[in-house]
C-alpha cells in the first residue's frame, strides 16, 4: 500500500466573528474535502507532547512517523538543508525573517509578504556589508531567509519565533542568554543597512511595510535524522517550495522535486505541484505534497482571503488528486496539517484535523472536514506519529483512540 500525504500547512483555524463565528475552513466551499470525509474517516491528531503547541519541524517529523521528541533537529538546520547550504561542525543556522516595526512593536513578521526578488536584493546587501568571517546571509523564498553564524560552538542564545511576538513590544522577543549580544549587534547593524536600501524606500513610497529589521530564530546545527528508507523500509518523495519542508526531505534522503512556479504562497503553481506529486507516486512508496498557501493566507489577517485560498486548494489540488487516485487500488490519502495557523487573535490548540481515504478505509461518521467535524468524529490520535504506521497497515485499526503501545 502506498501513501500520499497532502499537507496544506496552517489550514486549521479558530472561529472568527467576521465569518459569523465559523473558521475559514468551515466557511469555505470544499466539496472535494467533504467528499473525502464522507467516504473516509475524520479525526484529530496531536503532533506535540500533551500541553505543548506543535512546532513546524517537529510536527512534520510526526506526520512522517518519527517521534519528534527524540529527534535532535532545529528549524535553522533544516532550512539550511532546504537551501542547499552546507553547515560546518561549528556553525549555527538561524531562520532569518524580514520584519516591520512601529513605535517599538513588531507589527509585521513577514514584511508585507515580501517577494523573493526584493528579498534577494536585500540579502545581497546584508551579505556584502555584514557577511564574512563570522556571518553569512543566504536568500530563501520571500521573507524566509537564513543566517549562518560561524565559530558558534558553545554559544548560549535563546530566540523567539517572530509570530509569537506580533503586536507586542519588540523587546519581549529579542535574543537573550549569555551570548545574545552577538545576534543583537548583528540585528542592529542589519537595520542600518536596510534603512538606506532603495527597496525599502520604494516600499514606503508605495504604502507597503518595509523590511526594516531582521529577526533570527530557531537556531541549530546541521540536521541529522535517520534516513526514511532505513527507518521505515520505504522510499519517500517530497514536493515542497518552502525551505523547511524541502530541508526535511533532503535530510531524510527523499527525492525532493524542484517545481518551477512553486512559491510557498497562494500564488503557487498548484497544477505543477499536483503533477509532480503524482509522478513521484509512480516510483515511491510515500509522497509528501506540502502546500504553504493556507499558512501564508493567515498572516494578512483577512478571513476572506484564507477562505478563498482554501477553496482554491480544494478545487485545484484535492479535486485532481482524488480523480487520479480513485482509479487506483494501491494508494491511501492522508490530508492533514502540521499545526494551526489562526488569524490574529485566534486561539491555537495542540490537535489538528485529518481525513484518511482510500482502500480499506471504511467511513464511520458522516462529518465534514472542518475543525468541528474532526472534533465530533470517532478517532483521536494522541501521538500523531502512530497514524503513519496504521495507514500503511502496520498497526491494527483504532477503535476511538490510537495511543502508544505500553
Amino acid at each position: 500500500m502506498k501513501l500520499l500525504v497532502l499537507l496544506p500547512t496552517g489550514c486549521a483555524d479558530a472561529p472568527v466573528p467576521a465569518l459569523d463565528g465559523r473558521t475559514p475552513l468551515a466557511a469555505a466551499r470544499t466539496p472535494q474535502l467533504d467528499a473525502l470525509a464522507k467516504e473516509g474517516r475524520v479525526g484529530l491528531a496531536r503532533h506535540a507532547s500533551a500541553g505543548a503547541l506543535p512546532v513546524s519541524h517537529q510536527a512534520l517529523l510526526s506526520v512522517l512517523g518519527y517521534d519528534p521528541l527524540r529527534e535532535q533537529v532545529s528549524r535553522g538546520g533544516l532550512e539550511a538543508a532546504g537551501l542547499g547550504v552546507a553547515l560546518g561542525p561549528d556553525d549555527l543556522a538561524y531562520r532569518l525573517n524580514f520584519v516591520a516595526t512601529f513605535q517599538g512593536r513588531l507589527i509585521d513578521f513577514h514584511a508585507g509578504q515580501m517577494n523573493s526578488v526584493e528579498a534577494r536584493l536585500l540579502v545581497e546587501a546584508l551579505q556584502h556589508e555584514l557577511g564574512g568571517e563570522r556571518f553569512d546571509v543566504h536568500a530563501g523564498t520571500g521573507y524566509r531567509n537564513l543566517l549562518v553564524v560561524h565559530d558558534a560552538r558553545g554559544l548560549q542564545i535563546e530566540t523567539t519565533a517572530p509570530q509569537w511576538v506580533a503586536g507586542k513590544p519588540v523587546s519581549d522577543g529579542l535574543p537573550k542568554g549569555r551570548d545574545a549580544k552577538l545576534l543583537l549587534d548583528f540585528m542592529s547593524s542589519a537595520a542600518k543597512v536596510l534603512a538606506r536600501h532603495d527597496i525599502n524606500r520604494v516600499r514606503i513610497d508605495l504604502g507597503e511595510n518595509p523590511a526594516a529589521h531582521v529577526w533570527p530564530w530557531g537556531g541549530g546545527t546541521r540536521a541529522v535524522v535517520e534516513p526514511f528508507e532505513l527507518r521505515h523500509g520505504l522510499s519517500l518523495g517530497v514536493v515542497a517550495a518552502v525551505p523547511l519542508a524541502r530541508g526535511l526531505g533532503r535530510t531524510l534522503g527523499a527525492e525532493v522535486r524542484d517545481v518551477p512556479g512553486a512559491t510557498g504562497g497562494w500564488d503557487t503553481d498548484y497544477a505543477a505541484k499536483v503533477s509532480a506529486a503524482l509522478e513521484l507516486l509512480a516510483r515511491h512508496d510515500v509522497v509528501l505534497l506540502h502546500l504553504g498557501a493556507p499558512n501564508e493566507a493567515s498572516h494578512p489577517g483577512n478571513p476572506r482571503l484564507k477562505v478563498s485560498v482554501l477553496e482554491d486548494v480544494d478545487r485545484r489540488v484535492v479535486a485532481p488528486l482524488r480523480a487520479a487516485l480513485v482509479k487506483r487500488d494501491d494508494v491511501r490519502l492522508l490530508v492533514t496539517t502540521d499545526h494551526m495557523t489562526p488569524l490574529p487573535g485566534g486561539r491555537v490548540t495542540s490537535e489538528v484535523p485529518f481525513v484518511i481515504w482510500g482502500p480499506g478505509i471504511a467511513p464511520t461518521r458522516d462529518v465534514p472536514f472542518t475543525e468541528e467535524g474532526a472534533a465530533a468524529a470517532d478517532l483521536r490520535v494522541d501521538e500523531g506519529r502512530l497514524l503513519f504506521d496504521w495507514l500503511l497497515g502496520r498497526r491494527g485499526s483504532p477503535t476511538g483512540r490510537l495511543v502508544a503501545d505500553g
